[in-house]
Formats: C-alpha cells, structure tokens, sequence
C-alpha cells in the first residue's frame, strides 16, 4: 500500500450576522453604527513527510488533524460631516473581537479629510490603524502561536484629483504603509509570513505559507509608492479607458533584523485598458500590462538556497497584451452577447516562479501560458 508523502485537506467555512444604522444628524452630517458577529468552522487534516527545506531546515511538524470553531465580534461607528460646502471630514472607530488569540480585543481608528478646490478638484488625506486576525492554520499548528497579534497596518495615503474635461479624470496618489506585528518564522528567522502569499505554494515554497511551526509577532515591514492614474469614460466620443502607473517599494524584516525586499515587490507597474464602442451591436477593447518581476532567490549548484541570497534577484519584467471583441443582440425581453478573446496576444512567456528540479539537476523556470483565445456566450434578461 503506497504511503502518501503530502496530505492537505483544509475547510474553512463562516456564518455572518451584520446590521448597519445610519442616523441623519443634520442636511450635512450623518452618524454610522455597524456590528458583526461570525461563527468559524475550521478543519485541516495535513500530512507532510520529514520535510527538509532548501534552506536546510527540518519542520517540526509533519502531521496536523484538528476541528475548531472561533467567534469573532465587530462594532464600529462613524461620523461625517460637509462643512462650507467644499470640507468633508469622516472620523470612525472599530473595535473587533477574535477568540482564538490571547489578546483578543483591538481597536481602530480612521480618519480622513477632503477639500473641493472647486467643481473641477480636490485634495483628500486619510489615515487609520487597521488589523488582520492570523491566518486559523497558524493559530492551530502551535499552541504557542495564541500568542499572536493581528498584524497592525498604520496607513496615510495624500491624493489629489481634477477634471480635466467632462469625461476625463485625472488622479494622483501617494501612500504610505508601516506594519507592525507581523508573523515571523522562529525556525527560519529570514522568514516573515507577509513574503509568502496568500496560497498553500507547498514543497517548491518550503511550505513556508503554511505556517506548521512557532510563530512570533516581531516581524515588521514597509510600502510606499505613488500612483497616477487617467480615466476617460465613455461619452460623445465613443472611446473609453484607464491608464494607471504605479511606483512603489516594499520591506520587511524578519527574527534576523536584517531588511529584505518584499517578495511581492514590483517597483513599477503600468495598465491600460480601454474600448471603442462602434455601435449598440459591436464593441472592442484592449488591455495591456507592463510590470517589473517580482524577486526571488536564487539556487545553488546542488539545488540549494543560501539566506544570504533570500529574495537577491528579480525575474524579467513581464508583459502581455489582450484584445477582446463583443457582439450584441437585443429582443424584445432579453439580450444575446458573444465575444472572441485573446489573452496575451504576442505569446510572451512570463517567467514568474523558480524551483529545483531534482530528476535533472538543474533549475526549472515556470513560464505562464502563452496566447490563449477563448469564446464565449452569456445572456441578458
């Protein structure tokens, strides 16, 4: 009988009751007051073998088989108010509530602030502390991990945005993020829980997302970057789209205190999409996508990775084009539409995640797929 070397099956399933009040104060003010209540089902049934990392670590666990059921509580308020007509100010604070950690109440201010120049501009700033409950599975694969905080997300964002013309809108964006109480491996101490994704990457990334082994709330990080995009919308010109490009850079530092790039860094990333309506039955349009790729670290001669080299080098940019073609057909109650796409329309392969190949011994490079033209049918009632 064969003995299988990974197991994971994994349930999350939640109920919400939520209710939300607005109270009107005045023509110009208005008060909001929200709750939440979720009950969490947990269960996770996960298998590994004596796994033994490219890094030269040896998990702890191997084994996890658990049910759980968490609760969590939310209550938040919110106050706006219009003042000389052109000032807009909204002050909100939530407190949240989770069972499964020992410290199990935080709370949250935001506040924010807008200024109409005119009918044409404004200059908004916000700012608010957020926090993120830790992932169940690391809550379940240690005891110790109780211990854990949400992670603290101290957040300024400085924008200003103008009406160029009637159907074109221009905005720019600087933001600033500073987080605090990030998990970090105790194991692997280069390691904060943020550089590993929001999916289960399994061996090809040390199954580090998984988090089965002791987590401590000492990591840190930073983003910050500026954004500027343009809109045109659809009007008596029959051409619409958005342009955006985005500068930004992040960090984060793990048990060694040493400050790494994020692995989800793209310093620069620039969208454009856009259409022409030719009439009520045809309508194209395009997106493109330029984006600096996201760093990695690199392997050594023997399949190996050195900590000294953790996120060192970045894959090429990537890059694809997408054209898409509607057409429309209306009738009396209910409307045909069919489309012809396709994605990546040059065929550029992206490299976009790195592993060792052990049958050959070399480096094995992951390329997304190529053009892929699909057709479609949806309908309209």
């Amino acid at each position: 009988m064969l003995n299988p070397i990974f197991l994971n099956k994994s349930r999350e399933g939640e109920n919400e009751l939520k209710g939300d009040l607005i109270y009107k104060l005045s023509t110009s003010s208005e008060l909001n007051v929200g709750v939440s209540a979720k009950l969490i089902k947990f269960s996770a049934d996960i298998k590994l073998a004596n796994f033994l990392t490219t890094f030269g670590e040896k998990l702890n666990i191997t084994s996890l088989n658990t049910q759980r059921n968490f609760t969590k509580f939310g209550l938040y308020t919110q106050y706006s108010n219009t003042m000389y007509e052109r000032l807009r100010i909204n002050i909100g604070v939530r407190e949240d509530y989770f069972s499964e950690i020992n410290t199990s109440f935080y709370i949250s201010p935001r506040f924010s602030i807008a200024y109409m120049f005119s009918d044409l501009a404004n200059i908004n700033f916000s700012a608010g502390i957020y926090h993120q409950s830790p992932s169940y599975i690391w809550l379940v694969a240690d005891e110790s991990n109780k211990n854990l905080k949400t992670v603290q997300v101290n957040q300024f964002v400085l924008g200003y945005e103008r009406r160029l013309y009637d159907d074109i809108r221009m905005k720019l964006e600087g933001f600033y993020k500073d987080y605090k109480n990030y998990p970090a491996s105790v194991l692997r101490p280069y390691l904060v829980l943020a550089n590993t994704g929001a999916g289960f990457g399994g061996g090809d990334e040390n199954f580090a997302s998984f988090g089965l082994e002791k987590l401590s709330s000492a990591g840190s990080g930073e983003v910050y970057g500026v954004e500027f995009s343009l809109q045109k919308k659809s009007s008596d010109t029959p051409f619409y789209g958005i342009f955006s490009l985005t500068w930004s850079e992040s960090y984060f530092t793990a048990l060694d205190g040493i400050k790494r790039v994020g692995s989800f860094d793209q310093n620069w990333i620039v969208n454009l999409t856009g259409g022409y309506i030719f009439n009520k039955k045809w309508e194209a349009s395009i997106r493109f996508r330029l984006a600096t790729g996201n760093p990695y670290t690199p392997f050594n001669s023997n399949g190996a990775q050195s900590v000294a080299n953790y996120n060192s080098e970045r894959f090429k940019a990537v890059h694809s084009l997408d054209l898409r073609v509607d057409r429309r057909w209306d009738f009396d109650s209910w409307s045909l539409i069919t489309y012809f796409d396709i994605q990546n329309i040059y065929n550029n392969k992206n490299t976009n995640t790195i592993r060792w190949d052990y049958r050959k011994g070399q480096i094995d490079n992951q390329s997304s797929i190529g053009i892929l033209p699909s057709i479609g049918v949806s309908l309209e009632f």
